[in-house]
């Protein structure tokens, strides 16, 4: 199963439903595809969409999933990277009036940096990704938290 999260921010995220629809159409997916969609409207035969549902529901859909294709939000990505999944990372983009800025670039290109994801830039394929995931080996997650709250301390005991 591919398991697909686009977020909750109430713009539309389309462009990777798409991709995904017309994949499935074609017979080159054949596994579910489950959809947490949110806001973005979009109708399919193929795909499952779910606008909303519970953290927990997110978390066994995560780990049912043989991939997860997720936006580039922190905790979208953060989420199934620690549960090792494969993941591919798609950015929602400012010039596509995906979202208000291009914060998630940012985040997108320091995990694909640190290899913990699967990049979906705005001009590949996903015929391509997918049959290139298959050789793909994330590394494994490591988190800041500890120096960013060691920084944190150290900062406020200095005022």
């Amino acid at each position: 199963m591919i398991f697909v999260t686009l977020g909750t921010f109430p713009t539309p995220f389309t462009r990777p439903l798409k991709a995904l629809d017309e994949l499935c159409q074609t017979g080159i997916i054949t596994e579910e595809v489950i959809v947490q969609s949110g806001y973005t409207q979009f109708k399919s035969d193929y795909l499952k969409m779910l606008p909303f549902i519970s953290p927990q529901e997110m978390e066994d859909y995560i780990k049912e999933a043989r991939i997860v294709i997720t936006h580039a939000g922190t905790g979208s990505l953060v989420q199934p990277v620690k549960m090792e999944k494969l993941v591919i990372a798609i950015p929602r983009l400012f010039e596509k009036n995906e979202h208000v800025d291009d914060h998630q670039l940012e985040i997108f290109n320091k995990f694909v940096e640190s290899n913990y994801v699967y990049p979906w830039n705005k001009d590949d394929r996903l015929e391509t990704i997918l049959s290139e995931i298959e050789n793909y080996t994330p590394s494994k997650f490591v988190s800041n938290k500890i120096q960013i709250v060691d920084y944190l301390e150290n900062y406020i005991e200095g005022l």
